[in-house]
């Protein structure tokens, strides 16, 4: 992953400063190069696809030097390696320590950027567990949102659209189940989440049409009426507006 190698190139850099610093004593020069002879079979495993023994490695180099560039490389890259062995939730975990140890390092979009995509990948079969979609959602949001220049927010929008897909999809489906029960509050509440939450997905659509209908049910004329000009307004095209007519219980 060219991203991930461009950060092990720049904290391997102040590294390399740092061991230059004539005012540093010859205890901690060997200190640095232990923790250096340490890091790089690891790296060297993980780049050949050893997760495995890659994750080993690092956690013995932290255990040994938990402070310092190397400790936080490979805290890093025992994320990334967890996540490329498929082990999202280890990989979503060791990330999420990586934010809260160092929450100001230079490169913690990354470490949320590693935690949503773990996420992400653990979606398969969301229409059981949505967990972990909800979760990629808030993740990929977060890193959106505060680093927006970031390089890794390209990707984090694009798994963003995909997720208010299958989240807004499920919401709907959700609704619908209510809605056909006649539990018209439950159902009113899940197609608001759609509405306002995954308001891109294309289930907003349908979403609108059921918040009406259940208004219409509660007796809430007024909310069922606004809702209707709402769709009406963002889908003038739309084949549930001729269904819903104007104000009367449908």
């Amino acid at each position: 992953m060219r991203k991930r190698l461009l950060i092990t190139l720049c904290c391997t850099a102040v590294l390399a400063g740092c061991a230059s610093n004539p005012h540093k004593n010859d205890h901690a020069v060997e200190h640095h190069e232990s923790a250096e002879q340490m890091f790089q079979p690891a790296k060297q495993a993980m780049e050949r696809s050893d997760y495995t023994t890659a994750v080993r490695l690092y956690e013995d180099l932290e255990t040994r030097y938990p402070y310092g560039p190397y400790a936080e490389q490979a805290q890093l890259d025992t994320a990334y390696s967890y996540y490329k062995s498929g082990d999202s939730e280890a990989a979503a975990a060791a990330a999420e320590r990586f934010i809260k140890l160092h929450p100001a390092n230079p490169h913690v979009d990354y470490a949320w950027y590693l935690k949503g995509i773990a996420y992400y990948q653990a979606i398969q079969g969301a229409e059981w567990n949505p967990k972990p979609a909800e979760e990629a959602f808030d993740t990929l949001n977060t890193l959106a949102k505060r680093w927006p220049k970031s390089p890794y927010a390209v990707d984090a929008r694009l798994r963003i659209a995909k997720i208010i897909d299958i989240l807004g999809k499920r919401n709907l489906d959700i609704c619908k189940f209510y809605y056909v029960r006649h539990a018209y509050i439950a159902a009113a509440d899940r197609c608001t989440d759609v509405i306002t939450r995954y308001q891109l997905s294309p289930a907003r659509e349908e979403a609108l049409y059921y918040l009406v209908r259940s208004y219409r049910h509660l007796n809430l004329p007024q909310q069922a009426e606004t809702t209707r000009k709402v769709l009406a307004y963002n889908y003038p095209r739309s084949k549930y507006l001729a269904d819903l007519g104007s104000i009367g219980k449908s």
